[in-house]
């Protein structure tokens, strides 16, 4: 089912682009918004063009990625840039008509968000901001992931009113949103971060994957099964949309018998997350 999702969303994320967001000149931020102002002022192809600014971040998070997990990313990843560039879809809509630019923007973004929100499903990634986010904030702690994917955006968005013109930077905006919006949706409602509680005989395995392939801490609660008697291991981890689908995976390949719940988080501060704002102190 991971591949299969993968393979729905690598064809969305191809429809998206070639039959409405390329054609209307709308780039909605992030690498593949990028390769498309570089389309229009060099004439290199979008799929080359984000191939060749994912393939530097994948070497150097080859590391920390993992083996599964790196290789299904960069077979999206490679697959997605391909599939752009060669993939035989025409335009949907007639461009010259004037309502054209706006459901571009509207479905394009849709169906865009849709397709990536899928691949994450499938425990994968395209790389993109996202990745480059998590290499900067592992240089600059203060940094946040959520801010150099906004910064790419807001570039990239601002960079296509001076290219494509004001009209399609608005239309990217609109459609940069419902990207976001439906990515959530795909993955886990409207929240980034979830709190996901483990209680399973093997936690300890568990427990040892999250700290070592996902980077995250994870705290050991002790409870007590009230029919049996006996005492139980319950692990509470917080974790972002990606690691919660690989927490899955691991958790149903270690312990089938573990019970897993998950609760949406709307504020979570500290390592790994927002940093703490700490209280303004009151004038004298």
């Amino acid at each position: 089912m991971q591949y299969v999702q993968i393979l729905l969303g690598l064809l969305c994320c191809t429809l998206a682009y070639r039959s409405m967001l390329i054609p209307a000149q709308i780039a909605p931020g992030g690498f593949t918004g990028a390769a498309q102002l570089m389309q229009h002022l060099v004439g290199v192809p979008v799929g080359i063009t984000t191939l060749a600014m994912n393939v530097p971040l994948f070497i150097v998070s080859a590391r920390s990625l993992g083996l599964r997990f790196g290789l299904r990313s960069l077979i999206a990843m490679a697959a997605l840039s391909l599939m752009i560039d060669y993939l035989p879809i025409p335009p949907l809509l007639d461009m010259e008509a004037d309502e054209s630019l706006l459901l571009s923007a509207v479905f394009g973004g849709l169906m865009g968000g849709a397709g990536f929100g899928l691949i994450i499903r499938g425990n994968a990634t395209t790389g993109g901001s996202d990745m480059l986010g998590k290499l900067v904030t592992r240089r600059f702690s203060f940094i946040s992931v959520g801010a150099v994917m906004f910064a790419v955006d807001a570039v990239v968005i601002l960079a296509s009113a001076f290219v494509f013109g004001a009209a399609s930077a608005l239309m990217a905006l609109i459609s940069d949103y419902l990207m976001s919006y439906m990515i959530d949706m795909m993955v886990d409602g409207l929240n980034s971060a979830r709190a996901y509680f483990v209680i399973s005989d093997k936690a300890d395995e568990i427990a040892e994957y999250v700290m070592r392939h996902l980077d995250r801490g994870c705290t050991n609660l002790h409870g007590e099964g009230m029919y049996s008697r006996q005492s139980k291991n319950v692990l509470l981890c917080v974790l972002n949309r990606t690691e919660g689908i690989q927490l899955r995976t691991a958790v149903a390949r270690v312990d089938s018998r573990a019970f897993v719940f998950s609760a949406k988080v709307h504020e979570v501060l500290g390592e790994g997350f927002r940093p703490h704002t700490p209280p303004k102190r009151r004038s004298e």
